[in-house]
């Protein structure tokens, strides 16, 4: 058309007929504006589609004409127009759709056609494209033209709008108004209305023709209804009305007849004339299919409408239309319960019953004939099979009746009920139907199974029952209900299915195969479950005890012995605790006696084979007697012999059984007589084997006896063997309070055994309330192991062990009971027996008693065992001894004497108490490799009184227990032999000897040496050391004479110093110089006395940390306290001197004598084991592997000035001087708030303080700053650029360090930052937790110029004193070492002070709140830059679970303060950038960094 356009040279109109689809383009009325929209229609009139919308196709496939261009313009400006890119896949797709069309149709062509084709396929194809390509280039502006396009879309249609109405009124003034004429004004109908308020003048027709007539009152109702009921009683009355229409009601003016199962009708008469036909109102079918209806009605409506009229045209036609009604509906439902029942066949036949039911016959409104139990179906017979068929037809001689039911072969009249069930079908189900008629088949089929029974036995008992045809038959008599067996009918197939309780289900399977056979069969069946069930009653009657039962035992001798000539039926009964010993029951049938079986029981003995699985071998059977209550082995037999004879089950149960078997409640199947053989061998052969092997064993007793009126049996001993390792005296002591020994089975399982001992005149009086009588019993409990029978050597060899525990403990006890009138009175105060069961003893100790300590002996281990514990209101806490356990079982197991025990009980009690107190759990950071852990305090008893606490791997304090509670303590790190050399591994304390002193009891001065004394000590090498050393070296031969003579001296548990105990614990080695190993200590010839006293690790009772760590020795040789001498030389009880000097009191300490080692014993040389002078260079922390030997040209051992080993010299202290040396306590002589909060004692402090102190000495060699030589012992003096400094512990106290820094240039400092930077170094550096790093890192800040340590002074300064810079909102503290909420620049702990040309160091920022939980913490690292001047926040990655919020605030403030304040040359800005920071750094609410 004319208003198209072209656009750029394309033609405006694109349209492809091929696919249905038409697209074009046409012009907007916009003037000015080249807007084009694109339409694209499927088959149909030009739409808009908008996205990927389908549109239904209609119409013809070439493009229609195009709509007005006002309407067309609207409805493009209205919607948004179509996708281009849908546009260009319509295009893709047509393209692909044509090729693939070509590529079917060219190969059928010439090849000049397929030419033709292509070319105008490639044609046709270009000018889409080229069209496609136009638009494409056209729609880079499109936007803009649609806005446009729109807005004169709009003004076009509000334009057309007011056209269209303008001229919409002119038409309606032109010609519609022209004729129009008002009516006349109504002025009669206003009076009335203004008058009378109504309208009286309307005309009647609209109300005769609108409004209805008033309707008939209720009264007029009730009287016509009641009119009409007599009118149809008279009707009926005067009707011939068929019988089965009997059951009518009358009401409403209506008659309803209803017959059950078939139908209901209501009719009525339209008058009382007797010649007006009955009306049908209502009719109704009653049939219903419960089963397959689905609760849907079975006639449609429109069947029941034409029903309905046909019945109408009946009653008006018929001279007896109610007879003819009946049987009109009558036929109907017959014929549709017919076809119900045929419905529900074919869905039994499809869903459950399959091919058990077969349709014969079925003829539509007359019959239906099924067949049930067809024998030739099931398989069970070929040829000519049984058919039992059940038939419902109609009655043809008589219409009226309902359905009639005959069965084929007729049913039996055995039972009524069962008849009657089976001729009705009123229930309308066929289901039911068929199983009521095999019921009573199957009631008749087991009648007949009956009559065989009664037949074999006159006095059957069987009965069935009619609920479920069940045939219940009794096997055995008594009989209960669940040992019958009970013979079903499958009602489905009319097999027979067989029941048995425990039976398998094969062997049922093949019962009901022969009895379906031949229903004779039955007969053998029930001989075979006989024994069956007997079988299965012996099996029940012994469940509850301890048997295993088989029908078969393989014996090797069976062909031989008389067990292989025993009946097929029987059972072997094997005791399980008895494993050699088998009961025998044999079953045999009575004659005459159907329904019984007799038993007889036998006693068999065999002999185990050797290999595990072999079979025994069978030695003896005997028959048990024939009366149970004299049941008795036949000693003439032989011991294990029982003779016997038979007994019939029936013969103790009492009469014969009713006709019911029991229920299965009773206990009909229980075998009395085989349970009480059973249990009574179970019982009497443990006693009969314990008794063998008492005799065996050379053990007088009494034999088996008879207890407790005969329910019980016991073995009592005469005698019971003596005890090696026992005295004679304690033998016969103990012997004589032994009233007596009983053993008895004990338990269910008669597993367990009991032997009673009785004792009297115990020697201690305990304080517990169930040993305060005359006698004293003791229960030995045994538990017979199950691989050996019971009774056995096991048990004895139990016994006996447990009776040489008793015998050891014994003699304990006696020589304890001897030394009680004469025990001291602290020790009577101290303890107190708990408990003497024979077995242990218990004592409670210490001022509450609420510390135990149990005595016992390991009959195992062959040696005493002792237990710590808590009791009382100390429940639950540790026992403080609890570290020097293993010594003082060690030290009881060489002398077993209970008073020394608690005399170093009663001495160690206090200082382990304190010595509790000290920290052991391993730190990190102590040192300059920061991810080693180190122990602060480990606790290396030595001995039960001689206490090694290590300190830091690198100090060794000696704390010796005396008695008059006091103890000694000496630095460890010096020998015992040598004073003037030190043990590898460990440091001399200096200045230990003057800090112990400090804690000396004034009135202890009396007991201490003179100081002259303690200044220049004496030597160590005295007479007693050299006795002892000359007694070590001497060969082994010479050591047995000792140990014989020191064995007839009498002296329990004393032995020679020359010779260890001969029996101590497995895990204490002997020391080197008896056995040789790889240690470097023996490298030295075994003659030399380096060699043979070589001094084992200290660590071998130390239950902290590893040897690597502490720097000494773990090897196989590593034994403080050595098993030499007669207990450590530190304890004061039994060590004595080669003079024999005696005590008043085992244990007394021998101060007499000028010499420190007889005056000390904790200085006693006579162990060798205690220090050496040969360094462990295996073990040395700056040693390599343990498995390395030392060169044999080792430099000797470091010697030191002879006057600096005085702290080897013990100091004697109080137990409370100890405990408040060894207590947590405030530092000392500063205010708290500068002690800082790690809590630690005085020893800690001091040792802490001597370790830093060394520590420095160390960092100055390494840093750059110069040491100054000092005369002063102990004090470090060093100088930096501007500061001299000293450094050394507080005189007053011992427990700090102190620094004293003096400027080289007193102008450039003032005396209160001087004072702060001493005050720091003393609670923030050098002050616990006592770390390394901390001093490299202040080192390096004194290292830094004077400006910017004043700086880092004054930031110090609002560290120490907090509440002086009230105007700042956060509190600061200086970090010396790197926090563990750090950035991640170095691991946690490592110096946090670098100084080159820029200097960075750490801050920790903690917000000043009212709740100090509720204190917010952030690390800041700083970084000052020395060339400009500025200082700023280090750029360290952050980790990534951190907030950023935090950071990048401090960072702006450090930039802003920067811009803000730019630095003079020569000036620090750090301390003025941290105040700012400190005063203006505000974290958002909640926020945390």
């Amino acid at each position: 058309p004319e208003s198209w356009r072209r656009v750029r040279g394309v033609e405006a109109g694109l349209i492809s007929e091929s696919h249905g689809i038409a697209i074009w383009w046409y012009p907007q009325r916009v003037a000015g504006a080249g807007c084009v929209k694109y339409c694209c229609a499927v088959n149909m009139a030009p739409v808009q589609l908008e996205s990927v919308q389908q549109v239904s196709a209609g119409g013809s496939a070439s493009a229609p004409a195009l709509p007005p261009p006002g309407s067309t313009n609207a409805a493009a400006a209205a919607s948004p127009g179509y996708r281009l890119s849908a546009l260009i896949d319509f295009l893709l797709q047509r393209t692909y759709q044509e090729i693939s069309v070509l590529a079917d149709l060219l190969p059928r062509k010439t090849d000049m056609e397929r030419k033709i084709e292509i070319v105008q396929f490639a044609s046709r194809t270009r000018q889409l494209f080229v069209r496609l390509l136009a638009l494409v280039k056209w729609a880079n502006n499109a936007g803009k033209v649609e806005k446009c396009a729109m807005i004169s879309s709009f003004l076009d249609q509000q334009s057309i709008l007011f056209v269209d109405t303008a001229d919409r009124l002119a038409s309606l003034a032109r010609d519609a108004l022209v004729h129009a004429r008002l009516p006349s004004f109504a002025i009669p109908y206003a009076i009335d209305v203004l008058t009378t308020g109504s309208y009286p003048r309307l005309p009647t027709c609209i109300r005769d023709k609108i409004i209805p007539p008033d309707p008939i009152t209720k009264s007029e109702k009730q009287a016509t209804l009641h009119q009409l009921n007599q009118i149809l009683r008279h009707r009926l009355v005067t009707t011939d009305l068929p019988p089965q229409l009997a059951n009518l009601t009358v009401a409403n003016g209506r008659v309803k007849f209803r017959v059950e199962g078939e139908f209901e009708a209501t009719l009525t008469v339209m008058g009382d004339d007797p010649d007006i036909p009955w009306r049908l109102l209502k009719l109704e079918i009653l049939v219903e299919d419960k089963e397959t209806g689905d609760g849907r009605a079975l006639v449609h409506s429109m069947q029941i409408n034409f029903i309905h009229q046909l019945v109408q045209s009946r009653l008006f036609a018929d001279e007896k239309p109610l007879q003819d009604m009946y049987n009109c509906l009558h036929s109907f439902c017959l014929s549709l319960q017919l076809e119900v029942l045929h419905s529900q066949t074919l869905m039994l036949i499809r869903e459950r019953w399959g091919d058990l039911v077969q349709v014969e016959r079925y003829h539509p409104g007359k019959c239906l004939s099924l067949s049930v139990w067809n024998q030739q179906i099931l398989g069970r017979k070929t040829g000519t099979a049984s058919v039992h068929k059940v038939t419902i037809k109609v009655d043809e001689r008589d219409g009226s009746k309902p359905l009639q039911i005959s069965h084929d072969p007729p049913l039996p009249t055995c039972e009524s009920k069962l008849m009657e069930r089976a001729m009705k079908i009123d229930h309308l189900s066929i289901e039911k139907l068929l199983i009521d008629s095999v019921h009573a088949r199957s009631h008749q089929k087991l009648q007949e199974l009956k009559a065989i029974l009664k037949s074999f036995n006159p006095n059957d008992n069987s009965f069935v029952e009619t609920a479920l045809p069940t045939l219940v038959i009794p096997i055995l008599e008594p009989c209960g209900r669940s040992e019958c067996l009970h013979v079903f009918v499958d009602l489905h197939s009319g097999i027979f299915q067989l029941m048995l309780y425990g039976i398998d289900q094969s062997t049922l399977d093949d019962l009901e195969k022969s009895i379906n056979d031949d229903m004779k069969r039955i007969i053998p069946c029930l001989q075979q479950l006989r024994f069956w069930l007997g079988q299965q009653r012996c099996r029940q009657s012994i469940k509850h005890l301890p048997t295993v039962v088989s029908e078969i035992v393989l014996f090797t001798n069976s062909v031989v012995h008389p067990v292989g000539n025993l009946s097929n039926h029987k059972l072997f009964i094997k005791l399980t605790r008895l494993p050699q010993y088998y009961i025998v029951v044999e079953m045999f049938e009575i004659p005459g006696c159907p329904t019984e079986l007799e038993y007889i029981y036998h006693f068999l003995s065999v002999n185990p084979g050797e290999v595990e699985d072999a079979p025994p071998t069978a030695i003896l059977l005997q028959k048990f007697k024939p009366n149970v209550e004299e049941l008795t082995l036949d000693t003439q037999s032989g011991k294990q012999a029982k003779t016997g004879a038979k007994r019939k089950l029936s013969g103790d149960q009492g009469p014969v059984e009713p006709k019911k078997p029991k229920r299965s409640g009773e206990m009909c199947a229980f075998n009395k007589v085989l349970a009480h053989l059973v249990a009574m061998c179970d019982t009497n052969m443990p006693f009969i084997g314990l008794r063998l092997e008492l005799s065996n064993m050379e053990i007088p007793h009494q034999g088996v006896q008879v207890e407790g009126d005969g329910f019980s049996h016991a073995i009592r001993l005469l005698k019971i063997p003596p005890c090696k390792g026992t005295s004679d005296e304690t033998q016969k002591s103990l012997e004589r309070s032994l009233l007596d020994c009983t053993f008895r089975l004990q338990g269910r399982n008669n597993r367990t055994w009991v032997a009673e001992l009785v004792f009297a005149n115990c020697p201690l009086n305990s304080s517990s309330s169930r040993e305060q009588g005359v006698t004293r019993h003791v229960y030995l409990t045994y538990e017979n192991p199950l691989s050996e029978p019971v009774g056995g050597r096991k048990v004895v060899e139990m016994f006996l062990s447990d009776w040489n525990s008793i015998a050891r403990l014994y003699e304990c006890v006696l020589e304890f009971a001897r030394s009680l009138p004469e025990i001291p009175t602290h020790l009577n105060v101290f303890s107190e027996v708990r408990l003497y069961s024979y077995r242990k003893l218990i004592l409670c100790y210490g001022t509450t008693k609420g510390s135990s300590i149990t005595i016992q002996w390991n009959s195992v281990l062959h040696k005493f065992h002792i237990s710590l514990g808590t009791v009382g209101p100390n429940s639950g806490c540790s026992n403080c001894h609890n570290i020097i356990l293993h010594q003082l079982q060690e030290m009881f197991n060489r002398s077993p004497n209970v008073v020394q025990l608690l005399q170093v009980l009663y001495d160690t009690q206090g200082p382990l108490n304190a010595i509790n107190r000290l920290p052991t759990v391993p730190m990190l950071g102590l040192t300059q490799r920061t991810n080693t852990a180190y122990q602060c305090f480990s606790i290396l008893p030595q001995s039960p009184t001689h206490i090694r606490l290590a300190f830091r791997n690198m100090y060794c304090i000696d704390i010796y227990c005396r008695s008059q509670g006091v103890v000694a303590i000496r630095d460890g790190a010096y020998s015992l032999f040598d004073n003037s050399k030190i043990v590898e591994g460990f440091h001399p304390a200096p200045g230990l000897k003057t800090f112990l002193n400090m804690f000396v009891d004034s009135n202890q001065d009396a007991r201490r040496p003179s100081a002259n004394e303690d200044d220049n000590p004496p030597s160590p090498i005295g007479g007693d050391m050299m006795d002892s050393l000359i007694s070590q070296l001497q060969p082994e031969q010479q050591v047995q004479p000792q140990q014989q003579f020191a064995k007839q001296s009498g002296t329990a548990g004393a032995y020679p110093l020359t010779s260890p105990p001969t029996s101590y614990h497995n895990t204490v080695t002997p020391s080197p110089s008896i056995m040789y190993s790889q240690s470097p200590g023996n490298l030295h010839a075994a003659s030399s006395p380096s060699g043979a006293l070589r001094a084992p690790s200290p660590a071998a009772f130390g239950p902290t940390p590893s040897p690597s760590s502490l720097g000494i020795s773990m090897g196989q040789t590593a034994n403080f306290a050595s098993p030499h001498g007669n207990i450590d030389p530190s304890s004061p009880y039994t060590m004595m001197s080669p003079s024999q000097r005696a005590g008043t009191w085992p244990g007394s300490p021998q101060l007499s004598g000028p010499s420190p080692a007889a005056r000390m014993p904790g200085m006693s040389p006579a162990n060798p084991s205690l220090h050496s002078p040969v360094p462990d260079v295996s073990h040395s922390p700056r040693a390599g592997s343990s498995s390395q030997m030392m060169p044999t040209n080792m430099p000797p051992p470091r010697k030191l000035p002879q006057r600096s080993w005085a702290a080897s010299i013990s100091t004697i202290l109080t137990h409370s001087a100890l405990n408040v040396l060894l207590l947590p306590s405030p530092t000392p002589g500063l205010v708290l708030a500068l002690a800082g909060s790690y809590l630690c004692s005085p020893l800690e402090r001091f040792l802490g303080s001597v370790n830093m102190r060394r520590h420095l000495q160390r960092i100055i060699q390494q840093e750059t700053l110069q040491l100054i030589n000092s005369n002063e012992p102990g004090v470090i003096m060093f100088k930096t650029d501007a500061l001299k400094c000293r450094v050394a512990l507080n005189p007053s106290t011992n427990q700090t360090l102190q620094l004293k820094v003096t400027p080289e240039n007193t102008g450039q400092w003032k005396p209160e930052d001087l004072q702060v930077l001493e005050k720091f170094f003393e609670t923030r550096v050098a002050g616990p937790p006592f770390k390394a790093n901390t001093l490299i890192a202040f080192t390096k800040l004194l290292g830094a110029p004077t400006h910017i340590l004043r700086e880092c002074v004054h930031i110090m300064k609002l560290e120490l004193f907090p509440d002086q810079a009230t105007q700042l909102k956060w509190n600061v503290q200086f970090c010396l070492t790197i926090p563990p909420s750090a950035p991640p620049i170095a691991p946690p702990g490592t110096p946090a002070v670098v100084l080159k040309s820029k200097m960075l160091f750490f801050l920790q920022l903690t917000q000043r709140t009212s709740v100090p939980q509720e204190a917010v913490s952030i690390i800041v690292p700083i970084i000052y830059d020395m060339a400009s001047g500025t200082t700023q926040q280090a750029d360290i990655p952050r980790q990534q679970n951190s907030s950023l919020a935090a950071p990048m605030m401090v960072s702006n403030i450090l930039k802003r303060f920067a811009e803000v304040n730019s630095p003079r040359p020569g000036e620090c800005t750090i301390f003025k950038a941290v105040c700012d920071l400190m005063a203006n750094l505000t974290l958002p609410p909640g926020g945390r960094p």
